[in-house]
């Protein structure tokens, strides 16, 4: 099995939701090696609000999403793919302390964000 494509964090992230769509068994290994790629992606530039970066490619192109919807936006690609590879992470349960630092780094960067927002006045959960 090989999830991992380098030129995409969209075709990573899609082929992990598949796998595990489709009740695939993802190895131990294989699992570990892609949650490494999407850690070391955490807070690069592009990253929307400190989370994982989408590739050069996957803001050239936009993306689909998992259900078929199409993403043309910077902002919108950067963010869907952001939570979408902070889910992958989670759901890899890839355990490595380098990686779990980086969801929790992603995770309070996100929370700090949704928070700036509302104490300026903005509605819980949108910025």
């Amino acid at each position: 099995m090989d999830l991992l494509r380098t030129r995409s964090l969209a075709g990573t992230l899609d082929a992990v939701n598949e796998a595990m769509f489709f009740d695939k068994r993802i190895p131990k290994a294989e699992g570990r090696r892609v949650a490494a790629w999407i850690a070391g992606r955490q807070g690069l530039p592009g990253a929307y609000a400190g989370m994982f970066a989408p590739t050069p490619k996957d803001f050239a192109g936009g993306i689909r999403l998992f259900t078929g919807e199409r993403i043309s936006s910077g902002a919108a690609t950067g963010h869907i793919l952001g939570e979408e590879a902070c889910r992958a992470l989670l759901l890899l349960n890839a355990g490595p302390s380098d990686v779990q630092d980086a969801l929790a780094r992603a995770s309070r960067s996100m929370d700090s964000r949704l928070s700036e927002s509302e104490a300026e006045g903005g509605r819980s959960g949108f910025f």
